[in-house]
């Protein structure tokens, strides 16, 4: 069964079960996001998408927590959201959050050296960034990125701003 979060007027797959806060979308479930937890069952989902809504989101580690919920172990999730050095990330007032690619790694559950990771578990298959349609600044984007995604974050992200993060998570729910 496949989740569609943030489904708008189409769902990915047609016969995906979506939610979204519009009346008017495609969502099979009109709900606030922002409240929890979601009326979905627990580990019910073995795919779930969620493009161009984490962003928008008051607490993402709260909504990843509910990503989590309703995941079957071992259930791919796709995120897509407009990565910082983005045009996309700032032109949206709606936006309350700008991220980096490295913003995934909180997902994993890994504890980091100054606070404990989040009590969920993704592992991180595929995290890459999608570039506009300027071929020479946009290959250099790539080939930086693909090469160092904390290179480029770091110190190429501004002067080669990237569109896109897509983010491939698994989740883990057996130790």
């Amino acid at each position: 069964m496949t989740l569609d979060i943030g489904c708008g007027s189409r769902k990915t797959e047609p016969d995906s079960i979506g939610i979204d806060v519009s009346p008017d979308s495609a969502a099979d479930h009109v709900w606030n996001l922002d409240r929890y937890p979601w009326p979905l069952e627990d580990a019910r989902f073995s795919r779930i998408h969620m493009s161009h809504v984490i962003e928008h989101l008051d607490d993402p580690m709260r909504a990843m927590a509910e990503v989590y919920r309703v995941a079957a172990d071992g259930a791919d999730v796709f995120i897509v959201t407009p990565h910082f050095s983005s045009h996309n990330s700032y032109t949206d007032p709606t936006h309350k959050r700008h991220l980096a690619a490295a913003s995934f790694e909180y997902f994993t559950g890994r504890n980091f050296p100054s606070f404990a990771g989040a009590p969920y578990r993704f592992d991180i298959v595929e995290c890459a960034l999608t570039f506009g349609g300027n071929l020479v600044l946009d290959n250099l984007g790539r080939l930086i990125s693909g090469a160092s995604m904390k290179w480029y974050e770091r110190h190429a992200a501004w002067i080669f701003p990237a569109l896109d993060i897509r983010c491939h998570l698994r989740a883990r729910k057996q130790p």
